[in-house]
């Protein structure tokens, strides 16, 4: 019984919220897997803030990995997919 019971957590993107309610699945490599998992955001049943917040992490990580990106056509997805998440996130800031 030497594991830890909470070590997975570490790995988790939402280290500070509670882990259930992380959102699966989600993704930033390219426009595609971008507006798939904008639509998991949607439909996760999350509250409006949850579901911000998680969009402007994949949002900000899909931003970091296209600046770092060496190959033309990756940088281009990612950067797709920064802006997908990044017009969801304007779009729905605005309502409260």
């Amino acid at each position: 019984s030497g594991q830890k019971a909470d070590s997975k957590k570490h790995s988790d993107l939402y280290t500070d919220e509670n882990p259930k309610g992380t959102i699966h699945g989600l993704g930033f490599t390219d426009g595609t897997k971008a507006r798939q998992s904008v639509n998991k955001i949607k439909n996760s049943g999350k509250t409006h803030a949850h579901k911000i917040q998680a969009a402007i992490a994949m949002s900000q990580r899909a931003k970091v990995a296209s600046e770092r990106a060496k190959d033309p056509k990756k940088k281009k997805d990612l950067g797709t997919a920064h802006k997908i998440y990044q017009t969801y996130i304007d779009k729905n800031k605005k309502k409260d």
